[in-house]
């Protein structure tokens, strides 16, 4: 019988198949002509398009152009463009991506299925061809989503294109770290689209085969062998659909390949029991089983591809099958077995080697590697003479707690109601001839506490805040008041301010516009105010109606528009809220969130210190994982951080500079191939700035909670926890509850060195249990040439060292200060404990606490009342510092003059006090005795306290009055 039909249709036998009998329903000849709209259905959709979408752009659009103009005004243009054209380029070529690989696929979904002795070849070709090119523009759509998701990545790719080695390997791979910061995420990005591309890809062409019905129900008399019929109903497919979906099935195969070929990496990084990293299960079982895994599922594409020629669908499910069978057996089962019947009875010796690997790589991606650890011998108490030559001058030992202080400052030098004070901060001065430590903040403006809330007094005419206040750590006023280098409005004292007004600062959220045909406000005389007009660099020019325009659309604020005030010279000030500012400037740096205030030839700045991190150091811990709050760094993902940048900005024009500090930083140094007009050098920060670095505060947390764990080298020890640390705690409010301790700036000598120094510490104590003696002492070093060290301390592990809360301990112990404390707060709300400090001196330590009262009258000024001073052995506590380091290494004796035989005396000899003046005395100490009864009566205790100290002042007066 001869076969009819048979050639180019790949061998099927079709001539024994009626057609004209067949109901082909969506499958076959009349579901191969898809209609396209009209023209003019098209053009209405357009326009409604285009309708929505023009409102939907104009902020973009207007954001894109303000902000350009912004960075201009800071001479950071080449920063913002670099940032937006990487970001454009990135969305043009994954948005074209994504179109040329989906423009394929709905070409081959859109033409006809039908065997070729109905449709001859060319008509089904120019059908496809024309029903593709009507329904393309479909495909923006999705491409646009792609796009966006590309473009998203700009930061990612351009520090793939400018990576640079870290001059490391990782110990597994032999791949430079480099690669897992730059190239391994770019790749697993590419992956990851590339998968989600093709999913979306498949499912439009399996829901074009479903609509067309190339998939669907076919009835009649067939007899074709490809298509299976159960009776006379199947469900069918087409061969081309089937080549096309193999197709599609052996890409989706390859890239799930892949995907485990970066799995192999990814477990450099994995959560292991005892260690971040590869284990001895994850080398053993997991990398060889994802090598298996890529091999197999490898294969399966290679598969499917070949299943495109031969048009069966059973090869491709089959694929899909051992492709979850292996990673189910091969990527589950096996190192599971491994774990648990091999690793885990002898997991200590299975993963000593592996937890040196974690050892070495986590100090190494803290800077804890460097650290300058030493034993510490302690003795039981300094020598007076120890103690007077590291104590004697009072002004540098703190007694300040920032907290207390920040209250005093607002209630004392706001002076005006619309002045605060956000924050106070820690730094040194050369005050006189001498290095002074001080706490300053800045008197801020804050809009909210304007008593005219109207447009004109929030943008136009209250516009900065007002100098600084400046106060050394240990300087306290008879009454309990800190003592002042720097005060009032304007500012007067040392270090002198010239320039005062603040306009970028911690609380200057709102926009400003200066250069007005209206004043500023800047302060008020007993003449009445003083007005002002900005003169700074800074700022952008709404002078054009255009201008207004663009600045009242961005920041949504008709008024701008109409303000009869503004001219064509008036300037807008806006993003002046300095950490946001630094983020908008460089998002691709993490920064502390407490920027501080600097004086510095004349003016004031902000300083903060900005760093680089990253969550893709091989073997390295994360914070997060031993306890450290996040804060606004990384949200606790990062493995890796280096301090390399400080960011500093005027207060008053907001020019910002980016100073690199640590030019050795591999990470710095591929941002600064990025961006070489951003980033300066730290030799070209004036001297005067320089002077004020201090070590990060932030970074120094984090270092202090990884190297509580990690200041153990020995893979046993690390393994058993022996000797894991914590940070100490200490009481804040009388009878309140234990809180871990704030690491705080002092200046002191370190042990083994020749002059005090600035600098930040904690001191630790024994993590777990209840114990709480001191087992160590972590310093960050502020000053040249050692800036940037940690110094720590080992104390003796034979016997106990008092830690911060055993002193706390003692002090509530001590039935004398108890009593006193008592008095002085009968309310634990009115007494404050601040920091209890641990000062070095000798070979020991003395520690130092301060005790301040808070009146219940509506003020609530807290007053410094007492100050504790303890050893090892003793505690005591008096109304001043001096007294009680008298108290506890007992009075300074003046030498005596040396023996010389005096002159005749021509002068008659010192008349006695009068009886009038010792009346007087008597009278003063009475009358301050009766205010202290009526102050402990009303329950001030604030002032109970201040007058018990002026009737002591007056009892002393009298013991000099009648000799005794």
């Amino acid at each position: 019988m001869r076969d009819r039909g048979r050639g180019g249709d790949g061998g099927r036998d079709w001539g024994s198949i009626d057609w004209s009998n067949i109901d082909l329903s969506g499958f076959g000849r009349g579901s191969n002509r898809i209609t396209g709209p009209s023209r003019r259905y098209v053009f209405i959709a357009i326009v409604l398009f285009l309708f929505l979408l023009i409102p939907l752009l104009i902020g973009p659009f207007v954001g894109f152009l303000t902000d350009l103009l912004w960075f201009r005004s800071l001479g950071l243009e080449s920063v913002y463009l670099r940032r937006f054209t990487a970001g454009f380029y990135a969305f043009a070529v994954f948005g074209a991506l994504f179109f040329v690989v989906a423009l394929p696929n709905l070409y081959f979904a859109l033409r006809p299925q039908v065997p070729r002795v109905v449709v001859d070849a060319e008509r089904r070709r120019r059908g496809a061809l024309s029903t593709t090119l009507r329904f393309m523009w479909i495909l923006l759509i999705p491409a646009f989503f792609f796009g966006l998701a590309g473009g998203d990545e700009w930061d990612m790719l351009l520090r793939w294109v400018n990576q640079v080695p870290f001059g490391a390997a990782d110990p597994v791979f032999g791949r430079d770290i480099g690669f897992y910061f730059f190239t391994l995420p770019v790749l697993e990005f590419v992956r990851g689209w590339l998968l989600a591309a093709l999913i979306v890809i498949a499912i439009g062409v399996v829901t074009l085969y479903f609509t067309r019905g190339v998939i669907g129900v076919a009835t009649g008399s067939l007899a074709s062998a490809d298509i299976r019929v159960a009776g006379r109903t199947a469900l069918a497919l087409a061969r081309p659909a089937r080549a096309h979906l193999s197709i599609l099935g052996g890409l989706f195969l390859a890239l799930i390949a892949s995907g485990y070929l970066l799995d192999q990496f990814e477990l450099l990084f994995r959560q292991e029991t005892v260690l971040v990293g590869a284990g001895y299960t994850s080398i053993s079982a997991r990398l060889p089983a994802l090598t298996i895994l890529t091999v197999l599922v490898g294969i399966a594409a290679i598969v499917c591809f070949a299943n495109a020629f031969r048009g069966t669908l059973w090869i491709l499910g089959g694929a899909i099958v051992l492709w979850f069978v292996a990673s189910l057996v091969v990527g589950g089962v096996y190192p599971a077995l491994i774990q648990n019947f091999i690793v885990s009875p002898d997991q200590q010796n299975k993963e000593r080697p592996y937890i040196q690997r974690n050892l070495a790589a986590t100090r190494a991606a803290y800077s804890l590697d460097t650290v300058d650890e030493s034993a510490f011998s302690v003795a039981d108490t300094p020598t007076p003479a120890e103690a007077r030559a590291a104590l004697s001058d009072t002004t540098t030992v703190r007694l300040w707690d920032y907290r207390p202080l920040q209250q005093v400052f607002d209630q004392k030098q706001a002076l005006r109601t619309q002045y605060t004070f956000v924050d106070v901060d820690l730094d040194r001065y050369q005050v006189g001839d001498k290095e002074t430590p001080v706490m300053l903040s800045a008197r801020e403006l804050s809009s909210n506490r304007l008593p005219q809330q109207t447009w004109v007094n929030r943008h136009i005419v209250f516009t900065h805040g007002l100098g600084a206040v400046v106060s050394p750590v240990g300087g306290v006023a008879s009454d309990g008041a800190p003592l002042y280098l720097v005060k009032d409005i304007p500012p007067v004292g040392e270090p002198k301010i010239d320039q005062p007004r603040i306009y970028y600062g911690e609380l200057t959220t709102e926009y400003v516009i200066v250069d007005t045909s209206q004043d500023e406000f800047d302060y008020t005389t007993d003449q009445g105010n003083v007005q002002t007009r900005f003169s700074g660099q800074g700022g952008v020019g709404v002078g054009s109606l255009w201008d207004r325009l663009l600045f009242a659309i961005r920041l949504g604020d008709r008024d701008l528009l109409v303000a009869p005030q503004v001219t064509s010279r008036s300037k807008v000030l806006f993003h002046r809220q300095i950490v946001p500012r630094e983020k908008l400037i460089a998002p691709f740096l993490q920064y502390d969130p407490d920027p501080y205030l600097v004086i510095a030839n004349g003016k004031l700045y902000w300083m903060n210190d900005a760093f680089t991190i990253g969550d893709q150091y091989p073997y390295s811990e994360r914070f997060s994982a031993v306890g450290v709050a996040s804060g606004a760094l990384a949200g606790g993902r990062l493995n890796y951080i280096r301090n390399s940048v400080k960011v500093v900005t005027d207060a008053y024009d907001g020019t910002i500079s980016y100073y690199i500090i640590d030019d050795k930083d591999p990470v710095v140094r591929n941002l600064k191939a990025i961006y070489p007009d951003l980033f300066k050098s730290i030799n070209d920060m004036p001297q005067a700035l320089r002077d004020h670095i201090r070590y990060p505060e932030a970074l120094f947390s984090i270092q202090a909670q990884m190297y509580a764990l990690y200041h153990m080298t020995n893979p046993d020890d690390f393994y058993g926890r022996t000797d894991a640390w914590k940070i100490a705690s200490e009481v804040f409010t009388q009878g309140g509850p234990a809180l871990p301790i704030e690491p705080y700036y002092v200046t002191t000598r370190l042990p083994g060195s020749s002059r005090p120094e600035f600098v930040l510490f904690v001191p630790m104590t024994p993590a777990g249990g209840e114990r709480n003696n001191m087992v160590g002492w972590i310093a960050g070093r502020a000053d040249a040439p050692d800036y940037g060290k940690l110094r720590v301390l080992t104390f003796p592990r034979d016997r106990p060292i008092a830690g911060p809360l055993n002193i706390e301990n003692t002090i509530d112990a001590d039935s004398t200060i108890r009593q006193q404390l008592t008095l002085l707060c009968p309310s634990a709300a009115n007494c404050i404990r601040g920091n209890l400090l641990v000062l070095p001196v000798g070979s020991s330590f003395v520690y130092v606490e301060a005790i301040f009262v808070q009146a219940t009258s509506t003020s609530r000024i807290p007053e410094l009342q007492r100050v504790i001073l303890a050893t090892q052995d003793r505690v005591v506590m008096t109304e001043s510092f001096e007294k009680s380091l008298d108290a506890l290494f007992g009075a300074q004796q003046q030498p005596p003059p040396p023996a010389t035989t005096p002159p005749p005396s021509t002068t008659p000899p010192p008349t006695t006090t009068p009886p009038s003046e010792i009346a007087a005395l008597v009278k003063s100490a009475t009358a301050h005795y009766n205010a202290a009864q009526a102050a402990l009566k009303n329950g001030d205790f604030a002032e109970y306290g201040r007058q018990l100290k002026l009737l002591e002042d007056d009892l002393a007066k009298l013991r000099i009055a009648t000799g005794q």
